[in-house]
């Protein structure tokens, strides 16, 4: 397998990270791979698991000398680390994320990022974000889509490169708008996450005055709770930080839910079934 690029640096050692850094190693896509984390703990399992060919907690040690740079933080944390690395990079070097948002990070990479370090964001769309480097394995990206979006600083060299890497890692590769793309998650995740938990905060209220609550409960809402307990805790955070399109699809759905009340109130079963 023909290397993509000299030496890596994953930002990040959770699942994401590991697993990547596990396909860079397993194919040869890269001559070494770094790994960067804060966690004492984690470092030493992903050197004891040879998942990493070094690792550090120092960014400016772990970054030296690398072409291409990945950060595999959460995704609020993003624009905090592009800006602590800017100052580290050597001229040409890759950067990309792995994050849920694209919007905002194009926004502050342009802004913090030295223009002869182009930014690719990535979104490999895995489902698992908040798991952890015990978790990792090299086919996690197996079949599973990842799209790419650039800035206005657009560099289609680092795109193909890029791009060639997730192929590598198994990944269905497809370049798609930033705005696009943060509006389809908001759509298929930050706002089902917010009706869900409003739905549980209402049925919480309803318990204040029916003690049995629970057992008057149908088991499709017990398990709207169960999902709401298995979210990711960092969700709030990102719906936070792709606000911008939250308000654009909650204009939709205000409009949707005005059709609702008119049918309820002035329409028949009929009409219902072909609003819902």
């Amino acid at each position: 397998m023909a290397e993509k690029f000299g030496r890596a640096a994953i930002i990040g050692l959770g699942l994401v990270g590991g697993s990547l850094a596990m396909v860079f190693r397993k194919k040869r896509l890269v001559k070494e791979v770094i790994g960067i984390d804060n966690n004492e703990t984690v470092l030493t399992k992903a050197l004891h698991r040879n998942i990493v060919d070094k690792a550090t907690a120092d960014l400016e040690q772990g970054l030296s000398r690398a072409d291409f740079v990945v950060l595999a933080v959460p995704t609020q944390l993003i624009p905090e680390v592009l800006t602590s690395i800017s100052s580290h990079l050597q001229v040409g070097t890759v950067v990309c994320d792995v994050g849920r948002i694209k919007g905002p990070v194009l926004e502050t990479a342009a802004e913090v990022l030295p223009k002869e370090n182009p930014f690719v964001g990535c979104h490999p769309v895995v489902f698992k974000e908040e798991k952890d480097l015990d978790e990792a394995y090299p086919a996690l990206f197996q079949n599973r889509p990842c799209l790419l979006t650039l800035g206005k600083r657009r560099d289609n060299e680092a795109m193909r490169r890029v791009r060639e890497v997730w192929e590598e890692a198994g990944c269905k590769v497809e370049e798609i708008d930033p705005e696009v793309h943060d509006r389809l998650f908001s759509v298929l995740e930050d706002l089902p996450i917010m009706l869900l938990r409003l739905i549980c905060k209402v049925a919480g209220q309803v318990s204040g005055y029916v003690d049995e609550v629970d057992e008057y409960s149908s088991s499709e809402l017990k398990e709207i709770f169960r999902i709401v307990a298995a979210v990711s805790p960092h969700a709030t955070e990102r719906s936070w930080a792709n606000r911008k399109s939250l308000v654009h699809v909650l204009a939709y759905y205000r409009l949707k839910l005005k059709e609702l009340s008119e049918v309820l109130q002035e329409g028949s079963a009929k009409d219902l079934q072909a609003l819902l």
